[in-house]
């Protein structure tokens, strides 16, 4: 038996607001645990936030395609959401997600330099970080769970 739209837009929207929230959470505390004790980080380098935000790109939209791919085979299993496709990976679509991300942080940094920023503090990353990391998480778990769920 399928699930009512209603419950489907339900379910995408009360997950992808979770992966949202924890992210929002979860990588500006990282940043701080790490980096609280740093100056002002550059844009460009290996201690650079390019390679921050490609490396969290990477890795938060592997992971949130994973749990949101294994969410909805668990519900799918329960009987509470019906769904096109139980595919093992999530993971590598929110991999191509994440690579995307990506090229998009580089070309924020292209655009930061062109108008003369070279370094940001560590309250400025963390609030940028807070947003990119609550937006990216969102999009990427609507996303995995649209594709696997009708």
């Amino acid at each position: 038996m399928a699930a009512p739209s209603s419950a489907v837009g339900g379910y995408l929207r009360t997950q992808a607001t979770i992966a949202g929230l924890v992210n929002l959470v979860l990588n500006p505390a990282v940043d701080w645990l790490t980096s609280r004790h740093k100056p002002a980080q550059p844009v460009w380098g290996v201690e650079g936030l390019v390679v921050n935000f490609v490396i969290t790109s990477l890795i938060l939209s592997t992971l949130v395609g994973a749990f949101a791919a294994w969410g909805v085979r668990r519900e799918a299993r329960a009987g509470r959401l019906s769904a096109r496709r139980t595919s093992q990976r999530g993971w590598l679509t929110g991999l191509g997600l994440g690579a995307a991300a990506a090229v998009v942080s580089v070309a924020a940094a292209w655009l930061l330099q062109a108008v003369g920023v070279a370094t940001a503090s560590l309250t400025a990353l963390m609030l940028v970080k807070a947003v990119y990391s609550g937006v990216l998480g969102y999009l990427v778990a609507a996303w995995v769970i649209r594709k696997c769920v009708q």
